[in-house]
């Protein structure tokens, strides 16, 4: 199952990104992929998150390239951006996690009910301060800040499950 994927949310970065930018016509290599990072930085903080508290999954198969990249993601050497678009082909994707944060992920990231709110987007707009996703490329900082709302639903969340 795909949780999440860049390309779903390229076109409104791309959006974002020409109306930023005041740029009409063709894109230029460089920038579309500065636009797919745009379209992939909500992802990829979420996997940071997933990754930092070692609840990655094991990539169907592949677990030592999994495990290569969610090491360059603990050391910095990498984002979870980055990591989503490097080893994950931009897609989010329930073998990207471990069966034990399912639930949670289910609940908080992609809810299955339309009418339950994406708690995690409401999160993501409180923490890095914009009410559009497609205008930052985020680092330490915006992740430091989402970080704590991420612990706080994952503790609530899990707790309610037991």
């Amino acid at each position: 199952m795909t949780f999440d994927r860049f390309d779903w949310h390229y076109d409104d970065a791309a959006e974002a990104y020409r109306k930023r930018n005041n740029i009409i016509g063709e894109l230029t290599e460089e920038q579309e992929q500065e636009i797919c990072l745009y379209a992939a930085d909500h992802i990829g903080l979420f996997l940071r998150w997933i990754i930092e508290n070692g609840f990655e999954g094991d990539g169907d198969g592949e677990e030592e390239i999994v495990q290569e990249g969610c090491e360059r993601v603990r050391k910095g050497e990498i984002t979870g951006t980055e990591y989503l678009m490097e080893y994950c082909d931009g897609k989010f994707w329930d073998i990207d996690i471990c069966d034990d944060i399912k639930p949670f992920v289910m609940e908080y990231y992609y809810p299955d009910d339309e009418t339950r709110p994406y708690q995690y987007f409401k999160d993501i707009i409180e923490a890095i301060g914009r009410d559009n996703l497609y205008q930052i490329i985020s680092g330490d900082k915006e992740y430091n800040a989402l970080k704590p709302l991420i612990d706080r639903a994952y503790k609530a969340i899990t707790k309610q499950e037991k």
